[in-house]
């Protein structure tokens, strides 16, 4: 078995104010070990939800999960609290998109290390010094012991996120989840962080699920693509499609065409906006915003069809193009 992650039909239900809204709809997601996958999409689509209901980080009183999730051969279950501390950590580890948020900022970058170990190891305060020291060596960061006895304010972004990438990498867990990593610091380390990310997946053979609405940073550093929209996973292809254009789902090829280019040409608007909770309904959930949109969109199930080797678009117009072929 070669599956890191799996999730076959998986449901995120929010209940609030006795309604039920649907965050995720049967999406399907697959990260091979050793793979790096990208999940692209507008934000508040759904994607930072995904990851935390399945590692169990969503309130179950106001949160239903449905469909399968299985990571590393275990089967994801959000009501057993224990089993889902004793992965958290040691077999999916997060990095999170603002690193000034996600530290404590009166606790020095050293008791982070700690607290991190020390809630799935039994290691001593020496042995978890001296990984730190040398997991922020490798990070590029110079005299890692005077960082690690300074506070989260009194370091930049930057380093704050190397940092995170270095107490993620302390459990040596098989997945790691990167949300956003790159929102909230320069070009320059946008790509130390991207190169790093590649390195571990080199050197450790971790897998990596790389979430962004950056399209250059996915395409750079994935294997494969996952698109998300209004909580269903559109269109998914080996990343080598979106650096050749072949992308098929109107929702990617708009999103490709509103990339920033080096022209005085103007860049194509997407009309509409995302639609909110209260806003979904059947069919599919590009359909007010397409151009392509024609009546029987409304009723569309989000039937998944092959539109080539490792390639999977929902859309009702490929139905006969693909028909001998679906998956």
């Amino acid at each position: 078995m070669n599956d890191m992650l799996q999730l076959n039909g998986y449901d995120l239900t929010l209940k609030t104010n006795g309604r039920e809204y649907k965050v995720i709809s049967d999406a399907d997601l697959e990260i091979q070990k050793g793979e790096i996958v990208g999940l692209i999409g507008e934000s508040g689509c759904g994607k930072s939800m995904l990851w935390k209901s399945m590692l169990g980080l969503a309130d179950p009183n106001r949160w239903m999960v449905s469909g399968e999730a299985v990571l590393n051969g275990v089967k994801l279950d959000i009501k057993d609290k224990d089993s889902m501390s004793e992965i958290r950590g040691n077999h999916a580890a997060v990095i999170l998109q603002d690193p000034m948020s996600s530290f404590d900022q009166v606790f020095t970058i050293e008791y982070h290390f700690i607290e991190t170990a020390k809630a799935h190891k039994q290691w001593s305060d020496k042995e978890i010094h001296d990984k730190a020291v040398a997991l922020l060596k490798r990070m590029f960061i110079r005299e890692p012991e005077k960082v690690l006895k300074m506070y989260p304010f009194q370091c930049s972004g930057g380093m704050l996120q190397r940092v995170m990438i270095a107490i993620a990498m302390m459990m040596d867990a098989p997945l790691i989840i990167a949300d956003e990593p790159t929102t909230a610091v320069d070009v320059t380390i946008q790509r130390e962080i991207t190169a790093m990310l590649k390195e571990v997946n080199r050197e450790r053979g971790t897998s990596i699920l790389f979430i962004s609405h950056d399209l250059k940073i996915i395409e750079d550093i994935a294997d494969r693509i996952y698109v998300m929209y209004a909580g269903s996973m559109v269109e998914s292809f080996p990343a080598e499609k979106l650096r050749t254009a072949q992308v098929r789902h109107p929702y990617t090829i708009k999103l490709l065409q509103a990339r920033p280019s080096f022209t005085r040409d103007y860049l194509p608007t997407l009309e509409g906006n995302l639609p909110t909770l209260s806003e979904r309904r059947e069919g599919c959930p590009f359909a007010p915003r397409c151009g392509f949109a024609e009546e029987k969109c409304r009723a569309y199930d989000m039937e998944r069809y092959s539109a080539g080797d490792k390639h999977m678009v929902r859309c009702w117009k490929y139905r006969d193009i693909y028909e001998t072929d679906r998956s």
